[in-house]
């Protein structure tokens, strides 16, 4: 494991603090609408932002206190670099295939649909 990786690392566990505080906030406003707590007390948003920051930040610290979960991390990061990723012409191509494939099953589920459909009125009529 090299620094660069454990620096990677801590960038992850900033980014899933601030996605973690940013859902527990939006949370606990929906709760104030809900509730009516945001007209009725003035002071709501400060402690939802309080609130939602100390959730992100002990939900991050209790994900990064065990040693075992960062060696994992580390590891996966080690064997992600690893992974020989397609080229840019290489995945424009695949996404061709792959919007091809499912217009054609598309089209044919479709097509099923329509003789199914035909078929129960016929025989319900």
């Amino acid at each position: 494991m090299s620094k660069d990786d454990a620096t990677w690392l801590n960038v992850a566990y900033v980014v899933f603090l601030l996605v973690t505080a940013f859902v527990a906030y939006r949370a606990l406003e929906m709760v104030g609408i809900q509730t009516g707590w945001i007209e009725r007390f003035e002071w709501f948003n400060y402690a939802a932002t309080g609130l939602s920051a100390a959730v992100g930040l002990g939900v991050t610290l209790g994900l990064r206190s065990s040693a075992d979960r960062n060696e994992y991390f580390l590891s996966s990061i080690t064997e992600l670099r690893k992974v020989s990723w397609p080229t840019w012409p290489d995945t424009k191509r695949m996404t061709i295939v792959v919007c091809v494939v499912v217009g054609i099953f598309a089209v044919i589920v479709g097509i099923f649909d329509l003789v199914w459909a035909k078929a129960l009125r016929l025989l319900i009529a």
